[in-house]
């Protein structure tokens, strides 16, 4: 319902004849429609957790961390590009001024957990390497940086609706480039 239509237009009414339940069944389970909101983004999020939690895994065959973190570039992008992330991405646009929680969810159920992920395949390249720092917070800060070095402006041109000038070529291009300079501006992961 909030896909077909805004989420004002998304009534707890239409949402629940849509479910085939009554109101009170919704409202037994909701106590309010931010909170199917926050539930849909929630189960949403999960998912394209655990693929991405599966992509990084996979990773650990590539020939280098260069490779490596093209490989998770590219799962970032593909996640922006989706249409269910990029409705998602409106959607809460859309209600953080109501829901300041909302923008919470997004920000601990993505871009924290991608951090986070990528933290742990950066800190296990440095504890690999002898004389190199080895150093968590190095890895943590690091992390952050390479996700909005990847996602910046693929986030921007898909949320102003250019979501056209992303096609397979110019993906792999960007990512390429913001590997390199990720890896240039962090010399002690070379």
């Amino acid at each position: 319902m909030f896909s077909k239509s805004s989420f004002g237009d998304a009534t707890t009414e239409k949402i629940a004849r849509r479910a085939r339940v009554s109101k009170r069944d919704i409202y037994a389970a909701f106590p309010h429609k931010h909170a199917i909101l926050a539930a849909v983004i929630n189960t949403v999020l999960e998912t394209d957790g655990e693929n991405f939690t599966r992509v990084v895994t996979d990773s650990r065959e590539a020939a280098n961390l260069q490779e490596r973190l093209e490989i998770i570039g590219l799962a970032l992008i593909s996640e922006i590009l989706s249409p269910v992330t990029g409705f998602i991405s409106r959607l809460i646009s859309s209600e953080i001024v109501n829901q300041p929680p909302i923008g919470a969810i997004y920000f601990e159920n993505w871009y924290n957990r991608r951090s986070q992920l990528i933290s742990q395949v950066l800190f296990k390249h440095l504890a690999a390497r002898k004389g190199k720092s080895r150093r968590l917070h190095d890895a943590d800060q690091a992390s952050k940086h390479f996700v909005a070095l990847i996602t910046h402006l693929p986030q921007l041109t898909v949320g102003v609706g250019m979501r056209e000038i992303w096609n397979a070529k110019s993906v792999q291009a960007h990512v390429k480039c913001a590997v390199e300079r990720f890896l240039k501006a962090y010399p002690s992961f070379n």
